[in-house]
């Protein structure tokens, strides 16, 4: 006996959902629980001694850990840990999962630390990824300025990179061909650097002197970076081949001449804040994104310079000061909660095995907003 038409078609199309149910569950990538130690490492240019922060895929249970900003633990009740030290729902020191990762390095902002950019580390260790987060010695320009950070930051994160792939635990489980970086402000300078853009020590002073409008950079930062250009001279090739895409989050590219810039071939991700006047739109972010060879931009309305960074305790926003601050009216955890995954998602794209699926700017674009 023939079902009738109608029958059939409901039948055929029911059949069809559940084939598109059973292939997106087959494709969606396994989450893990977050592992969390750390380790001490040891800076190639100043000697000095720099701790690194690692989340990491394990199977083992999460509890709720109080980090200090030194990567210390709290030991004060629990009560008021959280409200002056940075809360984790981590597995400490647990094993790691068995699978192969890639491995993401995140460089802070200039007189940043580790922990700065913790929920984006924790979103991509819960997806897969051995996360890899400095903090990046003060030096004598306090992270800001100097060869520490022109020359050191990239070459911490060149050695970053080594000690996750020598480790005795992490090591083994790595993919070295899914290697990226995420950077913000001077981080953000960091990764350019390391995938492939030479900083120019008389490019920031150029900039001041074409955009004097540029006011605050040229008159906080921008100043000491070109005191420190006059005693810098030439700086060397600073490029790390294994990194293969970068996040770059309000970047300070006033270091590089947009030849150096157009030298970057691994697929970019930009953010650029609207109401940034640290590192301007149009000078920093959205010209990387209209130089770079293989990018992609995004234009975060009501955003500022620091809403990249995670929220802070209670108590340590009085310490952090405009940092963590906001513009009124913007929610920085919301925008954090699409941002991470945004960055998840572009990271599962371009060190995927044959991946990069941007096209190749064939002329500048601005960035798009949201």
């Amino acid at each position: 006996m023939r079902l009738p038409a109608v029958f059939q078609r409901r039948v055929r199309l029911l059949s069809v959902v559940l084939l598109l149910c059973i292939a997106s569950t087959a494709e969606a990538a396994p989450s893990w629980n977050v592992g969390y130690r750390t380790i001490a490492l040891q800076d190639a240019v100043t000697g000095e001694s720099f701790p690194l922060a690692l989340w990491y895929p394990t199977a083992a249970a999460p509890a709720p850990l109080f980090v200090t900003s030194s990567l210390s633990l709290c030991r004060l009740p629990a009560i008021v840990c959280r409200r002056i030290a940075f809360e984790m729902p981590v597995a400490q020191n647990a094993p790691v999962a068995a699978g192969a990762f890639g491995v993401i390095v995140v460089s802070h902002g200039g007189g940043g630390m580790a922990l700065l950019h913790r929920d984006l580390a924790m979103a991509l260790a819960v997806q897969g990824y051995v996360v890899a987060a400095p903090t990046h010695p003060r030096g004598k320009g306090d992270d800001r300025s100097g060869v520490e950070v022109w020359v050191g930051r990239p070459k911490q994160v060149s050695r970053v990179i080594d000690a996750v792939l020598e480790d005795g635990d992490l090591g083994g489980h790595i993919e070295r061909d899914r290697i990226g970086m995420v950077g913000h402000s001077n981080g953000g300078y960091t990764a350019l650097a390391v995938a492939g853009a030479r900083p120019s020590p008389g490019a920031a002073g150029a900039h001041c002197r074409e955009h004097p409008d540029d006011a605050r950079f040229c008159g906080s930062g921008g100043a000491a970076a070109r005191e420190a250009a006059r005693k810098v001279g030439s700086l060397p090739e600073l490029r790390d081949p294994r990194v293969r895409s970068i996040v770059l989050m309000a970047p300070n590219a006033a270091p590089f001449t947009d030849d150096a810039l157009a030298r970057v071939t691994v697929p970019a991700l930009v953010y650029a804040a609207e109401k940034d006047d640290l590192t301007r739109v149009p000078y920093h972010a959205e010209r990387v994104a209209k130089t770079l060879p293989w990018a992609e931009c995004v234009l975060v309305k009501g955003a500022g310079h620091f809403s990249f960074v995670t929220s802070f305790p209670t108590a340590l926003k009085i310490v952090a000061g405009e940092g963590a601050r906001d513009p009124k009216g913007f929610d920085r955890d919301a925008f954090h909660q699409v941002m991470n995954r945004e960055i998840v998602g572009f990271f599962n794209r371009t060190l995927r095995t044959g991946g990069n699926p941007l096209t190749k700017n064939a002329q500048p674009r601005p960035c798009r907003s949201r």
